[in-house]
């Protein structure tokens, strides 16, 4: 029941600004998470069944947005957080690579965000969704530690004037230690 109305209050929560984004000023909505649960071995590891359970959770929680695209890295743990909610509304994906240049990678998804003319949802990593925001106008954020999966953004980017942003969560709370 406690999931239900978390699951309700979200859509809420992110209905009313989507809807006053989209209403008489051109801009969009940029939505943005870090990849869900990583499995520890290798380079390029896969989502847990904890992650996968959190990526699936996309789908309803942003049941009542629209989107246009999704933006991934070339590291099977974006594809993965953002395959449930990309195959259930047949979603393009772009995917940009997150080489050695993080300044360069930023400035790419921005660009791309940019010529999308929708709202975007981004599956980032823990050190570049605060640039990220960062570089689109959205306030100055801390970088995401290591243990934090569950952080949803939701950045309204209006063609003119200030961007604002709401944080909120989706899926289960992240076990976060101190």
């Amino acid at each position: 029941m406690l999931k239900l109305l978390s699951y309700a209050l979200i859509s809420l929560l992110l209905y009313q600004p989507l809807a006053e984004a989209n209403q008489g000023s051109e801009g969009k909505t940029v939505i943005l998470v870090r990849h869900a649960e990583k499995a520890t071995n290798g380079r390029d590891p896969s989502l847990t069944e904890q992650g996968k359970i959190r990526a699936q959770a996309l789908i309803e929680t942003l049941a009542n947005t629209p989107l246009s695209l999704a933006i991934a890295t070339q590291y099977r743990r974006t594809q993965e957080t953002l395959a449930p909610i990309i195959s259930a509304r047949q979603l393009p994906v772009t995917i940009v690579n997150a080489g050695p240049d993080l300044a360069a990678h930023i400035k790419a998804i921005v660009e791309r965000v940019n010529q999308e003319e929708g709202n975007v949802i981004i599956a980032g990593h823990s050190n570049t969704l605060a640039p990220i925001i960062d570089a689109l106008k959205g306030p100055k954020i801390p970088q995401l530690k290591e243990n934090e999966y569950n952080h949803l953004y939701i950045l309204s980017v209006p063609e003119n004037g200030p961007s604002s942003l709401i944080k909120t969560q989706y899926g289960a709370s992240s076990a976060i230690t101190h």
